[in-house]
């Protein structure tokens, strides 16, 4: 639109480039570029409004793209940032992030993982026995042959003539601690693992495409104290963790399957105890996720019909065992923001000199008395 002899009006459609062919009265010829573009200052005003302290991000427009340049604080505000130029980006227009976290935070997260299993057994029964002697030796006949549990505590408590009576007692305890206490590092935003344990192969039968039989493949399998963890740092000094943790373990007994032939197999089972979860705490600050996984009891009477059942005396003819199996799983995590360290580290190994033929042979010495040469510029405290 031609607004007056000296003054030309265009009106972009949509982001692009042009180029105009101006000829004035004496017929010389001008080129002129036009290039349209989306306006970066209302995204620009809008990250000043909503985010005053992250001045050093730069907003500018390439075609019918966003395109964010400078440095932000942390990976958490870089989200947020990105979350309101897609708001901007909308109809067609594509967000490109060339931004970069200024110092990207580093957490170390230290686990202690401790198992409980607690086993109580509590065995108690009686035999009364009547013995003869025959010629040839003594035989011993047993009212009860095979009532009591054959445990270690069997003890004859009466013995009249022939007859005898025997009373069985046993108590077992049992506790198992299972401890570990992992350290990974990770940045923030950024996932991290740690696996102490081993893998086993289970076979998995697959179909071979529609054609008769199938063929036989071995699907891999962890197991043992795993930890994965996702750390984010957030505004001061906060964390959010999200964070799985699993103890897992061979099972005693498998699964047995009936394989080609009628052969049996077993497959080997895993018992898994896993706690997935996310919490926000402060740098230094600790969690515990504990709980009763398992808990069973299990109470066995033996009695021999009739003289079982008689009130006091019946405790001669019967046996009791009770059982109370107990298992308890303690995750305790705490999370702390780390920097790498500005010199090398000194490691024991760094005082250990090797002592001469004189000083092993004379005095038996494992290590030199000579001091460890210092290294130069080296801290000797």
């Amino acid at each position: 639109m031609l607004l007056s002899p000296t003054d030309l009006f265009f009106r972009g459609r949509q982001a692009g480039s042009m180029n105009v062919v101006l000829q004035s009265v004496d017929g010389t010829c001008y080129i002129k570029d036009v290039i349209v573009t989306i306006d970066p200052g209302a995204l620009q005003s809008k990250l000043a409004e909503l985010m005053p302290e992250e001045s050093r991000i730069r907003v500018r427009s390439a075609e019918k793209s966003i395109v964010l340049t400078g440095e932000i604080s942390d990976a958490l505000k870089l989200d947020d940032v990105m979350s309101l130029a897609m708001a901007y980006g909308a109809d067609g227009k594509k967000v490109v992030n060339l931004m970069r976290v200024a110092a990207p935070q580093q957490v170390m997260l230290e686990v202690k993982i401790a198992e409980v299993s607690k086993t109580l057994l509590d065995r108690l029964g009686a035999r009364v026995g009547l013995q003869r002697t025959a010629s040839g030796g003594l035989n011993t006949y047993s009212l009860i042959s095979n009532f009591l549990s054959g445990g270690g505590g069997l003890v004859e408590a009466l013995r009249i003539g022939r007859a005898s009576i025997s009373i069985d007692g046993q108590k077992d305890d049992g506790l198992v601690r299972i401890l570990a206490e992992p350290n990974i590092m990770s940045i923030s935003g950024q996932q991290a693992s740690f696996l102490s344990g081993g893998k086993i192969f289970i076979p998995v039968s697959q179909n071979s495409n529609g054609r008769a039989g199938s063929t036989i493949t071995l699907e891999e399998k962890e197991f043992g104290i795993g930890v994965k963890f996702t750390p984010t740092v957030l505004n001061g000094g906060r964390i959010n963790l999200k964070m799985i943790s699993e103890v897992s373990d061979l099972s005693q007994t498998g699964s047995p399957f009936t394989t080609v032939g009628g052969a049996t197999a077993v497959l080997p089972s895993l018992t898994v105890r896993r706690a997935d979860t996310t919490v926000q705490l402060n740098d230094g600050q600790s969690f515990v996720i504990a709980g009763l996984i398992k808990s069973n009891s299990t109470e066995t009477v033996k009695r021999y019909p009739g003289l079982g059942e008689v009130p006091v005396m019946g405790a001669l003819f019967r046996s009791t065992e009770f059982q109370n199996d107990q298992t308890e799983l303690m995750f305790v995590i705490t999370p702390r923001l780390v920097r790498p360290l500005g010199d090398s580290p000194r490691v024991p190994t760094d005082n250990h000199v090797v002592p001469s033929r004189a000083e092993i042979y004379l005095n038996g010495s494992l290590e030199s008395s000579t001091p460890a040469p210092v290294a130069p510029g080296s801290d000797t405290q």
